[in-house]
């Protein structure tokens, strides 16, 4: 009855594989054990292993020589393609997760994009080995991201009402609430605008974001009617709607960093001010290794 040998293929570990190549190019037991750093007599118990398993002797013995047999040369460079096949997806391995374990999982809101990607860039440059994956999302969908472990940090608003002692939030920067309007609006002569000047006037907002409730919160506390007419998705429509007379655009300030268009302006409101924190968000009491820590350090110190 023939034995099915495949079956015995687990028995066999990588490191003998390395002892009969390196007895086999050394010729001598002795000088194999050497280089193994092991002792003689381990060397030759692994070898006869080998042999065992394999079904056949793989090295002649005589008293001066020790020479491969026909079975052993034929093996050779089996093994040695087995090892170098071994030795590379073991790089491919140990790269693979460390690329994982210096991974930062960033979520942000898209409008903080402009302070955020600098400073990531800059940190990059500090330890290259830091790698980033991101993802700009609403604020709801980015603490969600946190909250849920999806995301290691985020870069997002803190509403006032966000306080379940399940995120710890790192103040950043405070973001303003600003209006951009054509140059020839009358508006426009005005270093800045009162709340009371939008009333009448139609307005257009992002359909997702903080803006909204900021409005209705705005024009309750000061008795305005506030009058919402467009709520777009993206930032251009919103200029687009502005730069046409349609309506006048009410935004946070970070949206007009690059605001480079010589119909449009953007002016900031007042009476009252209004501004909307923007925090590094992140688990409370959750310590996801010194890759993140390092990211959040920089961020809360950089942006």
């Amino acid at each position: 009855m023939s034995t099915d040998r495949s079956s015995l293929l687990p028995a066999l570990t990588l490191r003998q594989v390395q002892y009969f190549v390196v007895l086999a190019h050394a010729r001598s037991f002795t000088q194999a054990a050497q280089s193994l750093s092991l002792t003689q007599p381990a060397l030759t118990a692994s070898i006869r292993q080998i042999e065992f398993l394999l079904g056949g002797p793989l090295f002649a013995r005589s008293a001066h020589r020790l020479t491969l047999t026909a079975a052993g040369a034929s093996i050779l460079p089996l093994a040695e393609r087995l090892l170098n096949q071994a030795r590379g997806t073991f790089d491919d391995m140990t790269r693979t997760f460390s690329e994982r374990v210096q991974t930062v999982r960033i979520s942000f809101i898209p409008s903080a994009a402009g302070r955020l990607l600098p400073a990531l860039s800059t940190l990059r440059e500090r330890h290259p080995a830091l790698r980033f994956t991101l993802t700009d999302l609403p604020n709801s969908a980015l603490i969600d991201a946190v909250r849920e472990g999806v995301a290691d940090l985020g870069v997002g608003v803190h509403e006032p009402d966000e306080n379940d002692g399940l995120l710890r939030y790192d103040a950043l920067f405070e973001d303003e609430i600003v209006v951009v309007l054509r140059r020839d609006d009358p508006l426009a002569t005005r270093k800045s605008v009162p709340w009371a000047k939008l009333v009448g006037r139609e307005l257009g907002v992002f359909v997702r974001g903080s803006v909204s409730d900021t409005l209705q919160r705005t024009g309750g506390a000061e008795n305005l009617r506030l009058n919402v007419t467009y709520r777009m998705e993206y930032t251009e429509p919103l200029y687009a709607l502005a730069r046409n007379g349609l309506a006048i655009a009410v935004l946070p300030s970070l949206y007009t960093m690059h605001l480079h268009d010589p119909e449009l302006i953007a002016l900031r409101l007042e009476k009252p001010r209004v501004t909307r924190s923007v925090a590094l968000i992140s688990l409370a009491g959750d310590d996801r290794g010194p890759h993140v820590r390092t990211c959040r350090d920089w961020i809360t110190t950089h942006i």
